[in-house]
């Protein structure tokens, strides 16, 4: 019999690795979700993270294999749902042809990520207000809050790429995100649906334009 070569079925070393990159993710998504329903029931703080993982289901060593903290597994669940929310916005903003369409098109897409995300969106509105040495190392925080302003200003500016356009961008990326979150966090403090898309769209807009004239 002629001796197996790396090229034979028992090369097949990747697909034990495959499966247990595929159990980490699955493992790592319900952590996410677990943590999104614990939130959305009670304050961050007072989630531990036995009830995590007892949500997900998982020993709570599976969480550490994973996390050396919960503050890392707020930063991982901060940036994970930051990158949900600005891939729709790319998509959105994809097709559109003007720095207007642009713009509104991602103000669409943030608003039906609320609508249809709420747990998400409580969650964003929550870390949003910690201090940014609150959570993680020192700098962390702001660290992920401006990798998330920097990915949402590169949308709404395109495949321009000049100069002007990139300033204009960084300019409208925080105008906009502070005008979509201020009336998204507005409406559900008082228990209110987010507004129609129409109307959302054209007061985030408005908002936008008059800090933008404003600050010109």
């Amino acid at each position: 019999m002629m001796p197996r070569t790396a090229s034979d079925t028992d090369s097949d070393p990747v697909m034990p690795l495959g499966r247990r990159a595929r159990k980490a993710q699955a493992a790592r998504q319900a952590l996410f979700a677990a943590g999104l329903a614990a939130f959305d029931r009670q304050p961050i703080g007072m989630v531990s993270v036995l009830d995590i993982t007892e949500a997900a289901d998982v020993a709570k060593g599976v969480f550490y294999l994973h996390f050396d903290s919960k503050d890392e597994y707020l930063l991982s669940l901060l940036a994970e749902t930051h990158r949900r929310l600005l891939d729709g916005a790319a998509r959105q903003a994809a097709e559109a042809r003007s720095e207007r369409a642009r713009r509104e098109a991602v103000i669409r897409s943030i608003r039906a990520f609320a609508v249809e995300h709420a747990d998400a969106t409580r969650f964003l509105l929550r870390m949003g207000s910690y201090l940014p040495d609150d959570v993680g190392r020192p700098g962390q925080l702001a660290g992920a809050r401006d990798e998330y302003r920097a990915r949402l200003a590169s949308i709404l500016a395109g495949r321009e790429g000049d100069a002007a356009a990139t300033c204009r961008a960084e300019k409208a990326a925080g105008m906009l995100d502070a005008a979509c979150w201020g009336l998204i966090g507005a409406a559900m403090r008082h228990g209110e649906p987010v507004g129609p898309e129409d109307l959302f769209v054209r007061a985030a807009s408005g908002m936008v334009r008059s800090a933008a004239e404003s600050a010109g």
